[in-house]
């Protein structure tokens, strides 16, 4: 696995783990979220941008990208 592949997989880690600890939500939990969504593909493919902000940064972008869908259907 290449050096970017763990990077974004750490995104994915980190994000997972804080968007549990803010919604106070078993990790677990969390994944299946973010996997249902589509939320795990888009972190990934967001990497470059996302990298450069805060962890509160990415959760709100996650929340963000939750909230549109719920609205949507």
């Amino acid at each position: 696995m290449s050096q970017s592949e763990r990077d974004k997989n750490l995104i994915i880690v980190e994000a997972i783990e804080g968007y549990a600890y803010h919604h106070k939500m078993n990790p677990k939990e969390v994944f299946e979220l973010f996997w249902q969504n589509g939320i795990l593909t888009l972190l990934r493919s967001q990497y470059h941008a996302l990298h450069t902000q805060s962890l509160e940064e990415s959760i709100y972008f996650v929340e963000d990208v939750l909230r549109r869908k719920s609205k949507d259907g």
